[in-house]
């Protein structure tokens, strides 16, 4: 159970131009979107009993480890991932904002 407990303490999202990372506790579970596959994004919210961890769900795979608060982003393949967060605002902003750049960088070639 404490061997649990140090994989899924918390949950960190870093979000940069080349990938939104998010790593589950000490960093040994970790998922990676490459920002040149993110479509799209939206704040949503996770119903309560969808719980906390890395599972499958009716709307998208969801990484999370606690309330309700979600970003959703759906890849160019079709692919889509929940990324639970504390700050949904902050997240999507800066995932919109890899978006915005990358789109912008692409009409100047």
């Amino acid at each position: 159970m404490a061997f649990v407990l140090l994989l899924f303490h918390s949950l960190t999202i870093q979000v940069n131009r080349n990938e939104a990372l998010s790593r589950f506790g000490i960093g040994m579970i970790k998922k990676s979107f490459p920002s040149a596959e993110i479509k799209t994004a939206e704040r949503v919210c996770n119903r309560w009993y969808y719980g906390w961890g890395i599972k499958l769900t009716p709307e998208a795979w969801l990484y999370g480890v606690s309330r309700f608060e979600a970003v959703k982003i759906v890849m160019t393949n079709g692919r889509k991932s929940r990324l639970g967060t504390d700050e949904p605002d902050d997240l999507l902003a800066a995932i919109e904002l890899v978006i915005n750049k990358r789109d912008a960088e692409a009409l100047l070639y």
